[in-house]
């Protein structure tokens, strides 16, 4: 009887310990420490950061539509603006924040294994806040990992001080110039909406069709379209150079490192 009894209590306690395990997911308290340090001070968006603008009975909300993982991301990108049963719930994606615009991180929500950061712009980003989120992120590695996908500390310019200075320059000031890679353009544009890549006279042609305005972000009172983007409707590259704007686009499929 005794030995049944603590076979009993072994399995129990294997029981406990398991289901420990089970809900360990997620970072440590000195490695939330040490991310919260690592988000410190003025940041750069590598990426597009999009968000969901919202608002309900009781107020406004902004929610993620853009996940990075440790070994990559996801964005969803979603268009129009979505009403429930009465107007007061309502929902619309909002075009933020595009990559090198100078943000700081507001505020950081840990849940398991899976980090939501809501952004504030800064400086030529003011006014534009969003929010970004960061899955399977159990260790301050897998931060690490998500934050040099999503952040830079400098300017993205800065990173390549041997690219041409004209280009860094254009790049700093968000304008598009001939002799930009498609690297380049992309720090300028974010993702474009569409691309198109076909051969044309023995060159590699890529059109890349941008996005025309930041879409609707929504108030308690109101519905405030976005700002247009300024730039072109569509872009052109030859053999992996920005050569001219034209083009009607169809087919998706960007790598920019090609």
């Amino acid at each position: 009887m005794k030995r049944l009894i603590g076979f009993l209590c072994s399995a129990a306690l294997v029981g406990v310990v398991a289901a420990g395990a089970a809900f360990a997911d997620g970072m440590s308290k000195a490695d939330k420490k040490a991310a919260r340090k690592m988000l410190e001070g003025v940041l750069y968006t590598r990426i597009d950061v999009p968000c969901e603008t919202g608002r309900h009975a009781y107020g406004t909300y902004k929610s993620p539509l853009v996940e990075v993982a440790p070994d990559g991301l996801t964005s969803e990108a979603r268009t129009g603006v979505n009403f429930e049963a009465n107007i007061f719930r309502a929902q619309s994606a909002f075009w933020a924040l595009g990559p090198n615009e100078p943000v700081k991180a507001d505020d950081l929500d840990f849940d398991d294994d899976e980090v939501e950061i809501e952004l504030v712009g800064t400086g030529t980003a003011d006014g534009r806040d969003s929010v970004i989120k960061f899955v399977k992120i159990n260790t301050l590695e897998d931060f690490k990992n998500a934050f040099d996908q999503a952040f830079s500390h400098v300017p993205l310019q800065d990173e390549h001080p041997e690219w041409p200075e004209k280009i860094r320059e254009a790049i700093g000031a968000h304008k598009l110039i001939p002799g930009m890679n498609k690297r380049q353009a992309y720090y300028v544009t974010g993702t474009p909406t569409a691309v198109n890549k076909f051969e044309e006279k023995d060159k590699s042609v890529e059109i890349w069709n941008l996005r025309q305005d930041s879409g609707m972000k929504m108030g308690y009172w109101s519905m405030k379209a976005g700002q247009g983007t300024g730039l072109p409707p569509n872009i052109r590259f030859e053999d992996g150079v920005l050569v001219t704007q034209e083009g009607a686009l169809s087919e998706a499929g960007l790598k920019l490192d090609e």
